[in-house]
């Protein structure tokens, strides 16, 4: 399998990432076939683990375990999803030996009651991170103004990052300087090489298209165009800044040190519109030092019939034409992407609320205080 459009995508320098996570998928040998198939990461979010836990009995037996000592359903949960998320990382570790630490990764999710929090968010991480112990794993932080000193502190710790619920260029920019600020501190304090050090930034794709097609209203020619363009807008963000070719910027002196890009990952690529192609996503964000990370039927569908070829470079002055006409349209896209990581930040923590809640009605059910048994 080789061959596969997934090794194929990794030969012009993307790497496609799996957006799902189950103790199933692990203890199937599920996550080591698609390994095996080219998929060089995971990330997840509450709502996967809400869709795990809620939809199987496979953590039942867990879960009475990890509540036995008479723990909140908060720490259940963290306990759960940090031996997830381990024995994924050790899935994926000859991934990431194999990228010499550059590819290979899973990301877990600091509370997304903390996404305004800049402090609780570099707690929950320092633990999160000494929890799982394992140098594959990406902590995703959210790219809230609250969360943007959060990545610095960590980075300069030599944590890793996943920037995760990026929607505007002026967030996507902010994460990026960050990432590169916080290397530096990391240099400054005298730690080593910066090169194990890795973060990608997490783009959302098709919810800027639903926004924005339905400020556009049904019909327009500029429908289904926003969520690509605006991406590429980002993607040529991350040249000027990370393009050590250009021999300036910010991160030119670091790369010199071994200091690895933030790569842009393309995350929310999943086709809402049942009109547009299933995969628009993939095909039209493919290009050199990137990540998309995929649902499974949206890898399945690039699997059959993708499209391999860069089209993020070249598409780039079209991208901001698009833009343009969007605007001309009287469609603000600060407005659309200032809702958008609202909406985001409360989705996550709904989803985190109701696998709590979830877990609380399992443990009442599977355990005698419950009164069932």
């Amino acid at each position: 399998m080789s061959d596969n459009n997934v090794f194929k995508a990794r030969e012009l320098g993307q790497s496609i990432w799996l957006d799902s996570i189950s103790r199933d998928m692990l203890r199937s040998g599920e996550l080591q076939r698609l390994v095996e198939n080219g998929v060089s990461g995971v990330t997840s979010n509450p709502t996967i683990f809400e869709k795990a836990i809620a939809d199987s009995d496979t953590y039942d037996e867990a879960l009475v375990g990890y509540a036995r000592d008479g723990a909140a359903v908060e720490t259940v949960f963290e306990r759960l999803a940090i031996d997830d998320i381990r024995d994924a990382a050790d899935v994926l570790r000859p991934a990431y030996d194999e990228a010499s630490g550059k590819d290979g990764f899973v990301s877990i999710e600091v509370s997304p009651r903390l996404a305004y929090n800049t402090e609780g968010t570099i707690e929950e991480a320092r633990r999160l991170w000494a929890a799982i112990d394992r140098p594959n794993v990406m902590i995703k932080v959210p790219g809230t103004p609250e969360g943007v000193p959060a990545i610095k502190q960590l980075i300069s710790e030599g944590i890793n990052v996943n920037v995760t619920l990026l929607f505007s260029i002026n967030a996507y920019r902010a994460a990026a300087n960050a990432y590169i600020e916080g290397v530096r501190a990391y240099m400054s304090s005298g730690k080593g090489s910066p090169d194990r050090i890795a973060s990608v930034a997490s783009f959302f794709v098709s919810r800027v298209d639903t926004s924005v097609d339905n400020a556009l209203g049904e019909g327009h020619e500029l429908s289904g165009k926003a969520g690509i363009a605006n991406a590429r807008v980002a993607y040529g963000e991350f040249q000027q800044l990370f393009d050590v070719t250009l021999g300036s910027g910010n991160f030119h002196p670091l790369a010199t040190t071994g200091a690895q890009v933030q790569r842009p990952l393309w995350a929310s690529t999943s086709v809402k519109n049942p009109e547009y192609p299933d995969t628009m996503y993939v095909d039209e964000l493919m290009g050199p030092q990137t990540v998309n990370t995929v649902p499974g039927a949206t890898l399945d569908a690039l699997i059959d019939h993708g499209t391999i070829e860069n089209r993020l470079g070249p598409g780039l002055a079209d991208a901001k034409a698009v833009m343009d006409g969007i605007a001309a349209a009287g469609v603000s896209i600060d407005q659309v992407t200032d809702d958008l990581l609202s909406a985001g930040v409360k989705a996550f923590s709904d989803s985190y609320d109701s696998l709590l809640s979830r877990i609380s009605e399992k443990l009442g059910k599977l355990t005698p205080a419950g009164g069932d048994d």
